[in-house]
């Protein structure tokens, strides 16, 4: 259990310092002179290192475990957050979010496997729920300290302030026990590496669709946390409030997930998926009508009831879903397709605001989540035979 209690201390050092840093890049480069189009490629930059990263460090942690990955994770994550408060020009940006994403990702899949691997199955949904009600503290955490330091430290010095954060990783990192194997193991998940190719792994039934559920709620959080800085900012809101309205989103989630392994017993996987999703969808959508605090507050906290519990089900599916001895590369694909929509709707998106204006992009981005809320009851079609979508696993 100390491992467990060390992986929960782990993620709040990895999400908190890039939940506070990504919103404040967007208005940080902007000051800097930086238009929508180039703002939305360094948001890409944070996605794309993690494209040609993930399968590999998937494979390398289920062979080797999570001590030395999470440490090179901190690594990454603390270059990258150094970057801008060395070199504090457009282009170092472009850099530092390379490193930050290719970073974090590493570090969350250590993380999420050793959680998961840590415990027995039936405890598994409950470790999950916690991990997940842990990384919502930080990315509540995040925005919170993110818009006051930057209030009172500036840009500069705050990523010098959240560069900390990986140091502390980097130490936790040390306390986590390197995985033992014997000869038997390392041959048996070098053949099973081998044998079962990506695409053969894609084609498990619902391994996809959880996959792609997840792309779309993450990258609807992630718009929401990068482009509505610059929405609220061109309405008159000041840095605080809008670290206010970040943070009240993610104290949502954290408070919905208290009650997850609750309501999962009570209405199932699937079908609370394909709930929240949709109540997620209708009020991400309606988020530009409203230009009052008050409301505008409403609106975010349905937001972060509906997508915030999503994520934490498309963990729990894609675990089960995963074959036993891949379960790392699995999770690393999901990530590794959650940073791909990343890399492709900003930079769509960034186009398309142009010509739309800011506030469309939400609307549009709502009409995808209720797709997927349609994508998600596929998943209770073709597996509701299945242990994997029961609200038991």
């Amino acid at each position: 259990m100390k491992q467990y209690h060390l992986f929960l201390l782990a993620v709040l050092f990895v999400t908190t310092p890039v939940a506070a840093v990504r919103p404040m890049t967007s208005l940080f480069v902007e000051h800097l002179g930086a238009n929508i189009f180039e703002i939305g490629i360094i948001t890409a930059c944070y996605s794309f290192a993690p494209l040609f990263l993930a399968i590999f460090s998937g494979r390398v942690i289920d062979r080797i475990g999570e001590k030395l990955p999470l440490m090179i994770g901190s690594i990454g994550m603390g270059l990258g957050m150094l970057c801008p408060f060395l070199f504090p020009t457009t282009a170092i940006f472009y850099l530092s979010h390379l490193l930050l994403g290719g970073g974090q990702l590493i570090a969350l899949v250590a993380v999420q496997n050793g959680i998961a691997r840590g415990v027995p199955k039936e405890q598994r949904n409950k470790a999950i729920a916690t991990l997940t009600l842990f990384t919502s503290l930080g990315l509540m955490l995040g925005p919170l300290i993110g818009g006051y330091s930057t209030e009172k430290l500036g840009f500069q010095f705050s990523y010098l302030l959240f560069a900390t954060f990986s140091l502390c990783l980097f130490v936790t990192g040390l306390f986590v026990k390197k995985k033992t194997f014997g000869e038997e193991d390392k041959k048996k998940g070098k053949v099973q590496q081998e044998k079962v190719k990506i695409t053969d792994l894609l084609f498990i039934p619902g391994l996809k669709q959880s996959i792609i559920i997840s792309m779309l709620v993450l990258s609807a959080l992630d718009i929401f946390n990068v482009y509505y800085p610059l929405y609220a900012s061109s309405i008159g809101m000041s840095p605080s409030a809008i670290g206010l309205v970040l943070t009240t989103q993610a104290l949502a989630s954290v408070v919905t997930r208290l009650f997850l392994t609750t309501l999962i017993h009570r209405m199932g996987i699937i079908r609370l998926l394909t709930v929240f999703m949709v109540m997620g969808a209708l009020a991400y959508g309606a988020l530009p009508a409203f230009e009052t605090i008050a409301y505008i507050l409403i609106v975010v906290t349905i937001i972060g009831t509906g997508l915030g519990m999503i994520q934490p089900l498309t963990i729990m599916l894609t675990y089960d879903f995963s074959p036993k001895d891949r379960t790392a590369e699995v999770l690393s694909i999901r990530l590794a397709g959650n940073r791909l929509a990343q890399v492709i709707i900003p930079l769509m998106f960034a186009a398309l605001s142009n010509v739309t204006g800011l506030g469309v992009i939400f609307v549009m981005k709502a009409i995808l989540l209720g797709g997927g809320a349609l994508l998600g009851r596929g998943i209770q079609n073709r597996s509701e035979k299945q242990p994997a979508s029961s609200s038991k696993t």
